[in-house]
């Protein structure tokens, strides 16, 4: 038995211009300064408090909190899927892989409320066995814990599962869990940036996942 966990923005959908516009919309909501796209960008991955970290600094955490409870969620919720799309390559290659047999996992630092709207609008089509949103718990990435439980669940040894994503706490988790991170560089981040935090498995396209996955 083998599984493949696959991060979600930047990995499996393009969520870059709606995270954008929803966290803009948001700030501008609450009175705060719009934020450049830059900026956005580099806090996609985190989960909750840490993607507002990135974007807000260090404001108290209480007031972090509130911007995306009492606006940016609510805002994701009625309009975050506009933009959004599901990269070329990345249903076929979750199609041949579980042709192969592989168990798949979405595995996301969002949280449930955020990722509802992209289970209804995009997620049902593809052939996930698992979608697990571990945003603003203990168990948000880096945490290996849920990679725990599901290669238990399913007996599946380290050595044959992998974690496909495109930001350091992909690369993290998989470390930290002891099972093969495959960084993907049509995401958020750089090369260089992941190589910083252990990444060795590169892949420029979708279907290169068919090659690296054995």
């Amino acid at each position: 038995m083998k599984a493949v966990f696959f991060d979600l923005d930047g990995t499996v959908l393009d969520t870059e211009q709606d995270i954008y516009d929803c966290m803009n919309e948001a700030l501008a909501q609450l009175g705060y300064q719009t934020k450049d796209h830059k900026t956005i960008k580099s806090a996609i991955g985190n989960d909750a408090l840490g993607f507002m970290r990135v974007i807000m600094g260090n404001l108290p955490e209480q007031e972090l909190m509130n911007i995306w409870s009492s606006a940016y969620e609510p805002i994701v919720k009625r309009k975050g899927v506009v933009k959004t799309k599901i990269f070329d390559g990345v249903k076929e290659v979750l199609l041949a892989l579980k042709d192969r047999g592989y168990i798949l996992v979405l595995y996301t630092n969002k949280t449930q409320n955020e990722l509802d709207p992209f289970v209804d609008k995009l997620l049902k089509d593809l052939p996930f066995d698992h979608i697990i949103a571990v945003g603003g718990t203990s168990r948000a990435k880096p945490s290996p814990e849920p990679v725990y439980e599901i290669l238990s669940k399913f007996g599946v040894k380290k050595e044959n599962a992998y974690l496909v994503g495109d930001g350091e706490t992909d690369v993290l988790t998989a470390l930290n869990a002891r099972i093969i991170p495959v960084a993907v560089l049509w995401g958020c981040r750089t090369k260089e940036q992941l190589s910083l935090v252990g990444a060795k498995s590169f892949v420029e396209r979708p279907l290169q996942l068919l090659e690296v996955i054995q």
